[in-house]
């Protein structure tokens, strides 16, 4: 029911759908909190309303931007620790004794690239770092602020492992991103969805000390922060969903796992119109482009019959005639957010989506050799009976 206006072109379609799934905090929501007492700078809280609103998208469409509701200050140093172990990882492997591999250089490399406890393999060129030394000790240091702050709340955290967030954890803006209280309470909204009529009836909740059908959020995981790293000439992954619908008697079921998106370093557009900037440098220091790509995510496929519609075969045998007209709708309903230091994307893993090509030109003069490398910071979130079988392995590392 939302449907391309007379000569609208994709680009305009683009735009007109992702205004449907993007809030804008007002000015209000934007200096409602500083992250700490001694200088200027503020993290959004959303109103209630937004909350509502953020919630309403993700369920109608499978996805929500918001613009500027993190403080690059908590942000970007995530990005800076996940490119500090990544340039390690690539070293350690490079100059493994029985099994080198070369992860920059995937075509020249004797040996091809496992799955690690602390990193995996997306594609070449594109990896997910859960974890490394640098990444462990501002882990650390953050959870540990932000259980200070939270006394009370039950929050404990262990190592990577995710934290049970229950209905009494509010959340805390000053210490770490990953406890928001704004994404916090989207994420129990997503996780919870309510009829008041009927939740007083839910009295299994009484079982093991419960409090009863009292319709309070039920606890689910919130995973620790993560990132994939996408390299200089990676391509565009192949589209996919990171999660199965569990049931298929039904279009949309609601949210079992979800994803938290946001970029891990200040991003530039004018690289190539300004003299001033050269390889990715803005006096001296690098920063992101919009060469570095990012997410695309197809507009309201986390239902069945939308990705039926999209990627399907056709039952009769004439799929060649449908095939023209699929590949334009998905061209259609694909949304490439351009995201800011601070912006944040939270999509249903059923959603299709797929990394963007990474075509910025890299280091070449030797400055940085993580000039060009776009490290997308990530939390895994998931109702708390579910589990994600993830292509890690624990036994490598």
């Amino acid at each position: 029911n939302f449907n391309v206006a007379e000569n609208e072109s994709y680009l305009q379609f683009e735009l007109r759908a992702a205004s449907r799934v993007t809030i804008a905090p007002s000015v209000a929501e934007r200096t409602r909190e500083k992250i700490t007492s001694t200088d200027e700078a503020y993290t959004t809280i959303l109103t209630d309303t937004n909350i509502k609103h953020a919630i309403e998208k993700l369920r109608d469409h499978g996805l929500v931007i918001i613009k500027g509701l993190l403080p690059p200050e908590q942000t970007v140093p995530w990005g800076n620790v996940v490119l500090e172990d990544f340039t390690s990882a690539v070293e350690t492997l490079k100059n493994h004794q029985s099994r080198p591999v070369d992860l920059l250089n995937p075509d020249k490399g004797q040996f091809e690239p496992l799955s690690y406890k602390e990193m995996a393999m997306r594609e070449d060129l594109r990896v997910d770092l859960r974890s490394g030394p640098s990444m462990e000790k501002l882990r650390s240091q953050e959870n540990n602020l932000a259980s200070e702050a939270m006394a009370g709340s039950n929050v404990i955290d262990v190592g990577s492992q995710p934290t049970i967030i229950t209905a009494d954890t509010m959340g805390t803006a000053g210490s770490s991103w990953r406890y928001h209280p704004s994404i916090l309470a989207i994420l129990k909204g997503l996780f919870n969805p309510r009829d008041d009529s009927l939740s007083k009836g839910n009295f299994g909740r009484w079982n093991f000390g419960g409090n009863g059908p009292d319709g309070s959020p039920q606890p689910f995981r919130l995973g620790q922060i993560g990132s994939v790293v996408s390299c200089p000439g990676s391509g565009d992954q192949a589209i996919h969903a990171d999660t199965p619908h569990l049931f298929e008697h039904t279009d949309c079921h609601p949210c079992h796992y979800c994803n938290v998106f946001t970029p891990g370093y200040k991003v530039t557009n004018d690289q190539t119109d300004n003299p001033s900037v050269q390889n990715e440098f803005v006096d001296g220091l690098w920063t992101g482009s919009s060469t570095m790509g990012g997410t695309a995510l197809v507009y309201d496929s986390h239902r069945l019959s939308v990705s039926a519609m999209l990627l399907a075969e056709s039952d009769d045998g004439n799929d060649n005639d449908n095939a023209s007209l699929r590949r334009q709708l998905l061209e259609l309903l694909t949304l490439r957010p351009a995201l800011d230091a601070g912006d944040l994307v939270i999509f249903d893993n059923r959603t299709l989506h797929y990394g963007i090509a990474n075509t910025s030109k890299g280091d070449t003069t030797g400055k940085d050799s993580n000039a060009g490398r776009r490290p997308m910071l990530y939390l895994n979130v998931t109702q708390s009976w579910f589990h994600d079988p993830k292509n890690w392995d624990d036994r490598e590392s």
